[in-house]
């Protein structure tokens, strides 16, 4: 039986058949890696936990979960971290639930009771009716 020998992609080097035979290397992005040769595009670390991503930059290339979130979701306007999960709109700004806080007192709006807006500053009700509302 012949083998024919393809190249890591991240290497370039040839795969040997023992390598395939211990489960080192992983079919990817449509070629061939040795698992310890999957690299971040973004940070150059090794991807060593199997979360490995197709690169927003370069099809051919992964990228590795930290990166992905990254560079694949957009950014709280609270935090500037990502927004992953749920998140709430005001004004077409994205906030985490926990980022959308009153402009004075700096507590969590609750979703369920809405909020007052002026000079696109965000408030609670409480701070609102006290301190905005019969401001000009």
């Amino acid at each position: 039986m012949t083998i024919e020998f393809i190249n890591c992609a991240g290497c370039k080097a040839k795969i040997a058949e023992e390598d395939v035979e211990k489960n080192k290397v992983v079919f990817f992005l449509n070629r061939m890696w040795h698992r310890d040769h999957i690299q971040c595009i973004f940070c150059k670390l090794q991807i060593s936990d199997n979360r490995y991503f197709r690169s927003s930059i370069d099809p051919m290339k992964p990228s590795c979960y930290a990166c992905h979130i990254q560079t694949n979701h957009p950014s709280c306007t609270g935090c500037s971290l990502p927004v992953i999960e749920r998140g709430l709109v005001a004004f077409n700004r994205l906030f985490h639930i926990d980022c959308f806080r009153c402009a004075i007192c700096n507590k969590t709006i609750p979703q369920r009771k809405g909020f007052y807006e002026r000079d696109m500053m965000f408030y609670d009700d409480v701070c609102y009716m006290l301190h905005i509302k019969d401001v000009l």
